[in-house]
């Protein structure tokens, strides 16, 4: 992650939107879902946790803000984040979060608790009917991203965070086998890119660690293939949270994936292919799992929602 909250300003347009636009909207959903709240028994909650830069955003801003039956949390939302916090990122107790959450009368609740992505299970215990989305994104494409946004020597300043022995960072939830990994290629004179590709891999290794392919309530999102068919994705997570969504006003709002050409260490780029094959055999977040089913959003996608 980058710089301390506060110290770069939202841009004033995103995929095309002015900012005093989607805040509008933001405000016409609250006041009236405040007026008509969505029935208790029909709230749920959608979790997105992965690595920075892996287009989480896109998923929650871009994509899941345009339903009026959704309230997006913000990832710097006051509502959540531990008071003290100098990055504004992480999130209070458990019991406080799932009483915040449980409150908003929406029928569903997105949040991207990135920085807790160590906890999965926790939170979405605590979140009631939560289940969550882990979003994937080719690490040359993420590494590129972080240096893009947050400076070149930020996946430096990521590892020598990762790996320092008593700190409380969010960085340092690794288990010790990640950590002692990165500690030995950090030692090895890492490029700037090599480092940010290597932070991507020990962000992705919290979803083997904690055995996230076990739990039904979790699903992976494959970015480059939910840019390629966003239809199809789209259909999918619908299906997945139980939830008809406005396929045709997301759909639009969805831009083609940037690539590139540069190379990493030999070292760097097999251990985070490696990983990268991994997910290739856990549960992907495409039509027709359990729980949902294709015929389903057939029959609502042509709503608007």
């Amino acid at each position: 992650m980058g710089p301390p909250a506060g110290s770069s300003k939202p841009g004033k347009h995103r995929d095309n939107e002015p900012l005093i636009a989607r805040r509008t909207r933001s405000v016409i959903k609250r006041a009236v879902r405040h007026v008509v709240p969505a029935a208790a028994d029909q709230r749920r909650v959608l979790l997105v946790f992965g690595c920075q830069r892996s287009g989480t955003t896109m998923l929650q801003q871009s994509i899941m803000n345009r339903s009026w039956r959704t309230v997006i949390l913000e990832e710097h939302d006051r509502r959540l984040i531990k008071a003290g916090d100098p990055e504004r990122l992480r999130w209070e107790s458990l019991e406080h979060v799932g009483r915040r959450i449980a409150a908003l009368p929406f029928e569903l609740v997105v949040a991207k608790p990135l920085v807790e992505s160590h906890r999965v299970e926790e939170l979405l215990d605590a979140c009631g009917r939560a289940k969550g989305i882990w979003m994937l994104r080719h690490y040359h494409a993420v590494a590129r991203s972080n240096l893009n946004r947050f400076g070149s020597e930020n996946g430096l300043r990521d590892l020598r965070i990762l790996v320092a022995d008593g700190r409380s960072d969010w960085r340092c939830a690794n288990s010790e086998d990640v950590r002692d990994r990165v500690a030995s290629l950090l030692a090895s004179a890492l490029s700037p890119l090599d480092a940010a590709a290597l932070f991507w891999w020990a962000r992705n290794r919290l979803y083997f660690d904690q055995g996230l392919s076990h739990d039904r309530r979790m699903r992976v999102m494959r970015y480059e293939a939910f840019i390629q068919n966003p239809h199809v994705h789209l259909e999918a997570l619908s299906e997945f949270i139980g939830l008809p969504l406005p396929l045709r006003a997301m759909r639009h709002r969805i831009r083609p994936a940037t690539t590139t050409s540069e190379t990493l260490r030999p070292d760097i780029e097999a251990l985070c292919a490696e990983l990268q094959k991994l997910f290739s055999s856990v549960p992907q977040l495409v039509p027709g799992e359990p729980g949902g089913g294709s015929r389903f959003m057939r029959r609502v996608a042509g709503q608007t929602l």
